[in-house]
Formats: structure tokens, sequence, C-alpha cells
């Protein structure tokens, strides 16, 4: 169950082209917040608890998956609330402790509530469609839509080898079944529970995927040495590799300090049963933290060495690199935030525990079509 809550956290990608230097004046775009959606204390409707996802809808919405109120919270671009889907209850379309959700190409919104019994599925008119699939077990974490009524997710499992037991985090397609319909990617590990750095490195910090709405799914690393990105088809088939040259950033000893009260924190919050309290974060950042595309085929690649939150951008067809893209003035803080992708919006929040929850919204640059 540890393992299981540890895959919620993952930080949630690719063709033939050469390794690319970073940080060309030149390729450099600032990303500009225009909005905010949350507030510390006022309109229920505007004050998030524990955000567990966003997304966008079929129509452009705001989709904000949010934990402790068992409900998904649903915003309009502007920031303006619309409605709100499900809550907490046991009558059917209602929610207990939802982990995950998607987007699925098809415009339904799947949600992975194991304590309700697995996947529920809601229209594009937010009218609920039922119960689609039963899953109580490793069940599916970190879920992103893909094509037709897919969705690609992190997936952890366990085995025994003598009297060793063997933790799996997979990253893996599913459609709607039992179980998944493509494994892509596996990382399989002895599990000891006197190794809590071990254990989060082979895990929490193993790697981050996206996938676009065409089947295709990218898939990176997380390392403070390597900036590799796989594409691969629906069917596994590797089409693309991108990569770049990054400089090494080593943490701080308050930043360390800071990671391992976090990580301290996030055990106390899934209320997870571990005797040893002794972490000892990787000295380096990794090079890369998350994998996004927009509804221009573009790939973002959230940088892990910087502050300000900065990602280098690539074609997701050819695999050039096309422009790196930060957001100034967030500073320290860009170290825990999240992003989503729309068409032509990103939304970014904070994971810090000591932050009240807001979501940003900051629109993307249009594509460069001066070549076509």
């Amino acid at each position: 169950m540890f393992l299981f809550f540890l895959f919620l956290a993952i930080a949630a990608g690719c063709a033939g082209g050469e390794t690319a230097p970073a940080d060309a004046a030149a390729d450099m775009i600032e990303l500009e917040i225009t909005d905010s959606i949350g507030v510390e204390m006022g309109d229920s409707n505007y004050v998030l608890g524990a955000i567990e996802g966003v997304a966008f809808g079929s129509a452009g919405e705001i989709l904000v998956l949010d934990r402790s109120a068992a409900c998904i919270r649903v915003y309009h671009p502007s920031g303006e609330f619309l409605t709100r889907i499900s809550r907490r209850g046991t009558a059917p379309g209602e929610l207990e402790n939802p982990i995950s959700f998607a987007v699925l190409g098809d415009g339904r919104i799947c949600v992975c509530d194991p304590w309700r019994g697995g996947l529920m599925t809601w229209l594009p008119d937010y009218s609920f469609e039922g119960l689609k699939v039963q899953v109580t077990e490793n069940a599916p974490a970190l879920m992103q839509g893909t094509s037709d009524s897919g969705f690609v997710a992190g997936q952890v499992g366990y085995s025994f080898s003598g009297d060793d037991i063997i933790a799996s985090v997979r990253f893996v397609r599913y459609d709607l079944a039992p179980e998944p319909s493509r494994v892509y990617m596996e990382n399989s590990f002895t599990f000891d529970f006197m190794d809590l750095t071990n254990t989060l490195e082979q895990s929490l910090f193993w790697g981050c995927f996206t996938a676009d709405r065409s089947g295709n799914v990218y898939f990176a690393l997380m390392e403070p040495d390597d900036y590799t990105i796989t594409g691969l088809r629906e069917d596994g088939t590797e089409f693309m590799e991108a990569s770049r040259e990054i400089v090494e950033v080593e943490k701080t000893p308050w930043e360390i300090a800071d990671e391992e009260a976090w990580i301290l924190a996030k055990l106390e919050g899934w209320d997870a049963n571990w005797g040893i309290r002794d972490y000892e974060p990787l000295p380096f950042r990794n090079q890369v933290r998350q994998l996004a595309v927009d509804g221009s085929r573009r790939l973002w690649a959230l940088r892990g060495t910087s502050e300000d939150p900065t990602f280098d951008v690539f074609d997701t067809s050819s695999g050039e690199f096309l422009f790196t893209a930060h957001i100034p003035g967030v500073g320290y803080e860009g170290l825990f935030w999240n992003f989503a992708f729309g068409d032509s919006l990103a939304v970014g929040w904070s994971d810090s525990p000591e932050l009240y929850p807001q979501i940003f919204v900051i629109p993307l640059p249009e594509p460069d079509r001066s070549g076509e």
C-alpha cells in the first residue's frame, strides 16, 4: 500500500534529433501567468483542497480533481467556476477517495476510485455513465487521456522471490479493461523496508511520461546526469528520441532539508506505516521532471534543474528542438510546481504544503508556421 501511494506523486515526452545544447538566448521565450484560480478563504467554489490532478475538458474547460472534497471542480479558462462533478458518498456517481482521473480521447471523464469499485466514467456533458471497470488492487495512477477510450498511467505491483519482495513500477496503457493493454516501461527492484531512500528513487523519482491524442506516448527517466526522452507508438514501437546537454545542478543544503521534510510530510499525509524515517535526498537535481503535449503537437519537457519553471519544447513528429520557455519570478517555489497542458493553455500549481492551493493560468505561444 505504501508503494501504491508513492506512485500517486510521480511528477507526470522525442525523434531522432541530434543532442541540442541548452540555453541559447535567441531560443528563450517568457511565459506569462494571466490568471489564478483558488483562494485561501471565501467562496467555497474557489477554496481548493488536495489537488490530485488537473486536466482540460473536451471544450477547453479546466477540470480539477480535489481528493479532499471527493469531486471534480470545473472552471472556465478565464477562471470562472462552472460546476462540480460528483461529491463524497456511496450513491451511484459519488466518490469516496479518488486517486486519479483523465479526460479520454472521446471526451469522457474517467476517475479511478478503488474505494468505490474502480474506474467510473462521466460523459462530456458531466452526466454519470457508470462503473466501467472494477479495480481494487494495483490501481492505475497519474492517468492521462490518449486516443479513443484509452489512457496511460503508472501502476505499482509486487511479487515474491524467496524471502524477497520484488516491487514493480510500470508505465502502461489502459482501454477501460481490468488489465493494461500495453506495458511500455517497467522498473523492478527488491523492496527493502530499511532503505527508504532507494525505494523512493526507484519509484517516486524513477521516470515521467505523457501521451498525445494520436496514441503516441513519451517517457523520460528522471536522472541527474541524463536528458533523454523516448517517443513510442501506441503499439510500443520506438519512433523518436530527443536529448539536450544540460549542466548538472547540485542541490543546496536548504533544498535538501526541504525535500526531506516534504517527503516525510507526504508519508504522514498518506498515513503510510513506515517505521524508518531515514531519507537522504540525492545531491543533484534531476534533469527532466515532467512531460506534456499541447494542441499544436509540441512536446514540453520541464527541467528539474531550474527554480523558475523552465521547459524545453520539441516537435513531436521530428524530435526537433524548437525553443526554451520559462516563467520568470516564481523562484525557489518553482521546484514544487506541477503542470497540465491543453490546446492553447497550460496551468500550474504548487505541491508545497506551506501554501494554500492555487492554479495559475498560462497562455501558450502560437506555433511558428512561417516554414509551412
